[in-house]
């Protein structure tokens, strides 16, 4: 029996823009998934509401995450941003979050409550732009995994920092680098894996996985997940096969300057890419992605 697939975006108010131009962009190219996921914060439901439809939901933060965990605005930002804390957080050990962290707890909520088998993760500073069908992301009956050998490095210290951590989470010996690097656009994880791992997870640290995982602050839900797969299930029995190659074109910065004399996203599409991805911290404007997604 084929797997059934879902996509779901983790996104925020400030990225509602580039979230609709992601919905258009999978409405025009994707084919293969049962349902298009948005998780939001309660208090964006409305505004990301209009994007729903037959194949797309609007998930509230509080159908994800426990009750004690609520955001609301830094008063060290005055009130520009938002953390995720409160007097029962701090009881757990859990100190103040930011989106980010709120934004990778969602990703391993999602299982607990969707129905379909695997989950490919799309964030909404991305768009498809080649046609793709997220069925063939499995091949009998095993689902693609990013990996890349040996992408982490001991100069590395953030990421080292995240492979660590997930080896504690995990109860796994603490891992020697380099490390392979499981971090990357459009990946895909199987449900049943994510509630193993959840479940894994409240065992070793004898308490909420919630909990578990945000007391460390420093976390990267695609390491701990790809330790649990590789390290702990095997990647054969856990139901995945490695794949290095990035679907996803992405700009982090620099070379994004060359995106103002692009005639075409595909002047800069590898062969087998589907999709560019284009971090909002670099300041290119949703107008000239627009733009350059309606000359596909």
């Amino acid at each position: 029996m084929k797997p059934s697939y879902a996509i779901a975006t983790p996104s925020y108010a400030g990225d509602i823009e580039r979230c609709r131009l992601l919905c258009a962009s999978i409405d025009r190219f994707v084919t293969g998934h049962a349902m298009h996921y948005l998780l939001v914060e309660d208090k964006d439901v409305a505004l990301f509401k209009p994007l729903a439809g037959p194949r797309r939901q609007v998930i509230a933060e509080s159908a994800l995450l426990p009750s004690w965990l609520k955001s609301r605005p830094d008063p060290l930002a005055l009130g520009r941003r938002r953390i995720w804390t409160g007097f029962r957080a701090l009881r757990r050990g859990v100190p103040p979050l930011r989106g980010w962290h709120a934004q990778q707890l969602r990703k391993f909520a999602l299982p607990l409550v969707s129905g379909e088998d695997v989950i490919l993760f799309a964030d909404s500073d991305m768009l498809f732009l080649r046609p793709f069908d997220v069925a063939h992301l499995g091949k009998d009956q095993a689902v693609r995994l990013y990996v890349k050998p040996a992408g982490i490095t001991a100069e590395m210290s953030e990421h080292v920092a995240w492979c660590e951590m997930a080896a504690r989470l995990l109860g796994l010996p603490q891992p020697t680098m380099p490390s392979p690097d499981y971090i990357n656009n459009l990946v895909s994880w199987r449900s049943d894996n994510v509630r193993a791992l959840l479940a894994r997870i409240e065992q070793i640290n004898g308490r909420d996985w919630v909990s578990a995982i945000a007391s460390q602050r420093q976390f990267s839900e695609y390491m701990i997940y790809g330790y649990f797969v590789e390290r702990v299930l095997g990647l054969e029995a856990a139901g995945h096969t490695p794949d290095g190659f990035e679907l996803c074109k992405v700009y982090w910065g620099g070379d994004a300057g060359g995106l103002a004399s692009l005639r075409s996203f595909e002047d800069v599409l590898d062969e087998g890419q589907v999709a560019v991805g284009v971090q909002s911290f670099i300041g290119q404007p949703v107008e000239r992605l627009k733009a350059l997604f309606e000359a596909q």
